[in-house]
């Protein structure tokens, strides 16, 4: 018995040492670092920008803003929508035929709502863990597969006699009660080949009349090795473990579509969220403006019977009831954009079921940042999920490359066998000659085979080869389009940048126009209604500066959020960890 163990021992260790060596490495998830390295370097020696800092948004003063200095305190409460005014305004009426009401929400909260309840985010949070479970599902076609049988026969059939000198020497029928069991163990080795290891076990009782065999019943054992190895083509982990790393790797490119999908949700949040606070102030500047609008109207109302011609009232009226429509359509503007708010962040507080109008909280104003346009494009070019599934697909097509370049090979594949045989009048003594080895019985083989001319294979390794490369080049033009689309935000956030300056000299100047106006109207002995159609026009002209101005904050801001996606770094700038 102990012989049996040993001989069974050595051989099972020696095709294990033959067939695999580690089943499983651990998988870092990471792609070759010099794919990733050769393209980015081929960006640096190309012209590349200057490391240059630039810090957002500009301090210095306007000339407008330094003539005006003195009376800047004066000038600050002629200016409609005043951060001291907060968000106060009517938004009308709501799909009821209700008056709207509203409900506040900060951006961070909003952020925080979308991140819990958006539907995109859902479903992009399960498709990792169905590629998971698809790696788990490939790493199982290793795992040992235990298998057992089990069949009764009891026989009974007529059959020639022999007979020898007119005396018969067997019997006209055999009789026989047969029990067959056996049970094996088996799995796949990451070499390629295969090991099992098997018993059966037949347990014979003849019942043949006129015959008589011992022992009887009769138990026969066999204890069996069997092992397979491909020597050429299908040898090796490159090929085996190829389907478990193309599963790892989707599952990665699962997890950068996730991150990506978590980058456009919270990027779309916050522009939405921006949208919205910036048509709630355009509708708190058009409602000052109508307000004005009423005030020079019902002045040259009272002027009507002396000096205001029907020609200059009609034109007043006229301008204040395109003011009082303008309000009407923003109102339904600022309901848009909150359900277009609400849509995103997927709240039964906010729910886009109800028509409460969703408020902004704080005061809109210009995010600091300090901008690098080379700087933001490396971390792009390190960061941005589609870059990163870019690499992970030149990593596959190198596999599949490794795969086609195996199969080239001839077909050269070995199989040994080793059974040990017992018998006896019980299944411990059949066993007992089994562990004994006096009877073993050896196999062992090589089969050859090789297409002629081999054009499938050489066929399918060409263009394994071309796949690959066709990933580079799109890895590549990943690149650019990542560099071109990094620069356009960049470009965006310094425009939007020194709108935010020009537009607020703009309004600086409007309503120094309008205090000069309201300066003369108190010294100016009698009021010409051409004088108030130009106050109107001065209004208008300020209301217009004013939501330039918050349009440039607005769109400074959204650039920045953009600018953030565009480098992948959206989850970071909002300490968001997937792990």
């Amino acid at each position: 018995m102990c012989k049996f163990f040993i001989k069974a021992t050595v051989l099972s260790l020696l095709f294990l040492e033959l067939g695999c060596s580690t089943p499983f490495k651990e998988s870092t998830g990471q792609v070759d670092p010099g794919t990733h390295l050769s393209a980015i370097q081929e960006a640096q020696d190309g012209e590349f920008l200057p490391l240059k800092t630039i810090t957002l948004p500009f301090e210095h003063k306007s000339t407008v803003e330094q003539s005006l200095e003195n009376r800047m305190e004066e000038i600050e409460l002629l200016v409609p929508a005043r951060p001291s005014d907060g968000w106060e305004v009517d938004l009308g009426i709501n799909l009821l035929q209700q008056k709207a009401e509203k409900l506040g929400l900060t951006l961070e909260n909003a952020v925080a709502l979308t991140l819990s309840n958006n539907l995109d985010i859902q479903i992009a949070t399960l498709t990792p863990g169905i590629s998971e479970q698809d790696v788990i599902e490939a790493e199982a076609a290793f795992d040992f597969v235990f298998g057992a049988s089990l069949n009764s026969q009891k026989t009974k059939k007529p059959q020639q006699q022999v007979i020898v000198g007119g005396v018969a020497t067997s019997t006209s029928e055999s009789s026989a009660n047969i029990l067959d069991g056996g049970a094996s163990i088996s799995t796949l080795l990451t070499g390629g080949g295969s090991l099992t290891i098997s018993t059966d076990v037949t347990r014979t009782n003849n019942q043949s009349p006129g015959t008589q065999l011992t022992p009887n019943p009769a138990w026969q054992t066999i204890g069996t090795l069997d092992f397979t190895q491909p020597l050429l083509r299908n040898f090796g982990e490159t090929v085996t473990l190829a389907q478990i790393r193309l599963k790892e790797i989707s599952h990665n490119q699962n997890k950068e579509d996730l991150q990506e999908t978590l980058n456009v949700s919270i990027t779309s949040t916050e522009r939405a969220y921006l949208e919205l606070a910036l048509q709630w102030k355009v509708l708190q500047v058009k409602n000052w403006l109508l307000e004005q609008g009423e005030q020079v109207v019902n002045i040259l109302d009272l002027r009507r019977s002396y000096d205001t011609g029907e020609a200059d009232y009609a034109q007043a009226v006229a301008t204040v009831q395109q003011r009082k429509a303008d309000v009407i359509t923003q109102q339904a503007r600022v309901q848009e954009s909150s359900d277009t708010l609400k849509n995103l962040i997927n709240s039964e507080e906010y729910s886009l079921h109800s028509e409460t109008v969703i408020q902004p909280i704080g005061v809109i104003e210009a995010s600091p940042i300090i901008l690098s346009p080379r700087q933001a494009i490396m971390t792009a070019l390190e960061n941005r999920p589609d870059i990163k599934k870019l690499l992970l697909s030149i990593k596959a097509e190198s596999i599949q490359v490794d795969v086609a370049d195996n199969a080239r090979m001839p077909k050269l594949d070995m199989q040994a066998q080793m059974a040990f045989y017992g018998l006896g009048g019980s299944a411990g003594d059949g066993y007992q000659e089994v562990f004994d080895t006096d009877f073993i019985n050896y196999l062992a083989g090589l089969s050859f085979e090789v297409p002629l001319g081999n054009r499938a294979a050489e066929a399918g390794y060409t263009s394994a080869r071309l796949q690959k490369m066709r990933a580079i080049a799109t890895y590549k033009k990943g690149i650019q389009n990542a560099t071109v689309e990094v620069k356009k935000y960049v470009r965006n956030v310094l425009t939007n940048a020194e709108l935010i300056h020009a537009n607020r000299a703009y309004r600086l100047a409007q309503t120094e126009n309008l205090r000069a106006l309201s300066v003369e109207e108190e010294t100016m002995a009698g009021l010409s209604p051409t004088f108030l159609n130009l106050k109107l026009q001065t209004q208008s002209g300020l209301a217009n500066a004013r939501i330039a101005e918050f349009t440039s904050i607005i769109n400074y801001n959204k650039s920045i959020v953009d600018l953030y996606k565009s480098m992948g770094t959206t989850l970071v700038v909002h300490q968001i960890d997937l792990e």
